[in-house]
């Protein structure tokens, strides 16, 4: 890897660390085979790349999220992105992804939703079996 490539890397972490840093105080850049970002609550794999290669990128994450006991995500600057981090890409494996999000309390449903049965509300919308039907329920609340 070249020298440039080695730096554009670096400077990638620092960009990403400052912009986090909004939000989350108390970040740093890693250094060695640990984290990239250091003091935040998903482990970060960041990558400053002119190839793509997600699958491989996934894979490192993940490894590392398995070490660390945190959730995984690759942020992968790409050329031409410049340093506008909020640009860059961000992205993690469907079953992270889902941890975050029901941890988030982005749920309305049971967590056995697999589970459940769907049936059909007289209106034709799908439902789960022995849920309400939201467009049922609005057109009433509107109707009152």
């Amino acid at each position: 890897m070249s020298r440039h490539r080695k730096d554009r890397g670096l400077r990638t972490e620092r960009v990403v660390v400052e912009y986090l840093s909004q939000w989350w105080g108390g970040l740093a850049v890693g250094r060695g085979a640990g984290k990239d970002v250091v003091n935040f609550p998903i482990d970060l794999e960041i990558k400053a790349r002119a190839d793509f290669n997600p699958l491989e990128y996934l894979r490192q994450s993940k490894k590392r999220g398995a070490i660390s006991g945190e959730p995984s995500f690759v942020i992968c600057r790409m050329n031409g992105q410049g340093e506008i981090p909020e640009s860059y890409l961000a992205f993690t494996d469907l079953q992270t992804l889902v941890q975050i999000l029901l941890k988030a309390g982005y749920a309305d449903m049971p967590v056995k939703s697999v589970q459940l049965e769907p049936s059909y509300c007289h209106c034709g919308n799908t439902v789960m079996k022995g849920s309400k039907c939201p467009i049922c329920e609005k057109l009433n609340n509107a109707n009152l």
